[in-house]
């Protein structure tokens, strides 16, 4: 018999106990199996005038499989990076925040970051404002939010930087296109040298596609346009599950409407493998699954438990 034991949706998940010879897990990316290793780290903004804070990113070569844990530093006071970040679960990269201060000289840091004995780096310069007046630096030229599942929300962070020698007033913020919208912002606000204002963005899509919008920041030294970009995904529920103990040459997968009892077979053919992704779901619907092993002489086994899951 065929016993299911878990399941997980997209970024959410729901775990149950159980002693089954199989176990059904749903997830929407796949382990990596092996250790990780850092794969580059960047910021968005190499040269700095003024104090300001850096949006910068560590990245790992695969996807990883646990709660992973990079260590950060900086060789110059003048930048400060958290001492470490941890990767989540089924992610790829993880973002940091470096905060640079004023200078009187020219100078540059390097920000360094170490995942089992692999180092990476990224160099920062800093030099003294250039202007008495104010000044505006934006930490982003472009926001990417890459690929989100419809109806689940992804903010980014933009920060506005008074880099000039004089109080920078930001009169406003507004933002266009399709399932983009400003968290919050509290405008206008003055800003005196140095000092910096982060706006939270957010990608909220309602439909499968992709999307462009712009956030626009207008202050009394300059307006800066800013091209937002994101894709809504649909929903997929991918299984996968440990082999029984007795030789089979594949599986049959089983999908009921929640409640029913009205299973449909959804693989047209022989699953040989322990695993099958299912991308017929719709959203606000919920589903059942059973698995049924199949042996050499096409005989099935008895249904697996049933598990269940809801689309946003």
């Amino acid at each position: 018999m065929i016993n299911l034991k878990s399941v997980s949706l997209d970024r959410k998940s729901l775990r149950t106990a159980s002693t089954s010879a199989i176990a059904l897990i749903l997830a929407t990316a796949s382990s990596a199996a092996f250790a990780q290793s850092l794969d580059r780290i960047s910021c968005v903004t190499k040269t700095y005038t003024s104090a300001g804070t850096d949006t910068c990113r560590a990245f790992l070569t695969s996807t990883n499989s646990d709660h992973v844990y990079i260590a950060l530093s900086s060789n110059n006071p003048a930048v400060t990076v958290p001492s470490s970040i941890m990767v989540s679960y089924n992610a790829g990269s993880k973002g940091f925040y470096a905060t640079v201060a004023s200078v009187k000289t020219a100078q540059t840091a390097t920000i360094t970051a170490k995942l089992n004995g692999v180092s990476k780096s990224f160099k920062i310069s800093i030099a003294p404002p250039t202007t008495s007046g104010a000044a505006m630096t934006i930490n982003a030229t472009s926001i990417g939010f890459g690929s989100d599942v419809i109806k689940t929300p992804i903010a980014q962070s933009v920060t506005v930087t008074s880099t000039g020698g004089a109080a920078l007033t930001v009169n406003s913020a507004t933002v266009s296109g399709t399932g983009f919208s400003l968290v919050s912002a509290k405008l206008p606000t003055t800003l005196n040298p140095g000092q910096s204002l982060t706006l939270q963005v957010q990608f909220n899509p309602l439909t499968a596609g992709s999307f462009t919008g712009q956030l626009v920041i207008a202050s009394n030294a300059s307006t800066s346009t800013i091209p937002l970009f994101g894709t809504g995904a649909s929903h997929q529920v991918e299984l996968s599950w440990n082999a029984p103990t007795t030789p089979v040459v594949g599986y049959n997968v089983y999908r009921a409407l929640s409640g029913s009892t009205s299973y449909s077979r959804l693989n047209s053919s022989l699953d040989a493998i322990s695993a099958y992704t299912d991308g017929t779901v719709k959203s606000g619907t919920g589903y059942d699954y059973i698995v049924r092993s199949v042996n050499s002489s096409g005989t099935e086994s008895s249904p697996s438990n049933k598990t269940s899951v809801k689309i946003p």
